[in-house]
């Protein structure tokens, strides 16, 4: 088949050849040269549809595949970024939710030892008030007590002096009985 096509080819330029040589000229027209530019244009051709093509359509499929890949990882990786980031709020919303939890807990605690405090307080004072009344009324009867013993202490040094100064028992006595239901 080669030499099937390079025979046609060469029977086909040498007349190519013969007309291209009788004419000569800016404008002339060298079919010869026309042939062997068509026949190495379709070489080249050949080359580069059966070699380079594939090989930089290979190439240009792998970068292809490659950047499709990138796409795809980025979307994954975005996808996962954003679960993430939902899964992040809702901890964070759980986070918070607690510790409104804890806040309301803690008044509540804070509240409830303030009621107790305060309870035990009013108890305090209602007891201190109550031994203050008690000493109160203690004192008060101790000092009427401590009055009586120096009212008759007096009543009998004046007494003393009025049986002194009059040696009358009788009247003595009714002294002293007087003084001592005035006091």
């Amino acid at each position: 088949m080669r030499s099937v096509g390079l025979g046609a080819i060469a029977g086909f330029a040498a007349p190519l050849k013969l007309a291209a040589q009788s004419e000569t000229g800016i404008f002339s027209l060298n079919v010869g040269l026309v042939v062997w530019t068509w026949i190495l244009f379709g070489l080249t051709l050949l080359v580069l549809v059966k070699w380079v093509f594939p090989l930089i359509s290979g190439g240009l499929e792998q970068r292809h595949e490659k950047i499709q890949g990138a796409i795809d990882e980025a979307l994954s990786a975005r996808d996962e970024a954003q679960e993430l980031l939902a899964r992040q709020e809702a901890a964070l919303e759980a986070a918070r939710g607690e510790a409104r939890e804890m806040l309301e807990h803690a008044r509540q605690h804070a509240d409830g030892l303030r009621k107790e405090i305060l309870e035990e307080a009013r108890a305090q004072q209602a007891q201190m008030l109550d031994d203050a009344r008690r000493e109160i009324g203690h004192e008060r009867d101790r000092l009427r007590e401590e009055i009586r013993r120096d009212a008759v202490d007096l009543a009998l040094a004046a007494c003393e002096r009025l049986i002194r100064a009059r040696l009358d028992a009788e009247e003595n006595r009714r002294l002293v009985r007087e003084f001592v239901s005035d006091v």
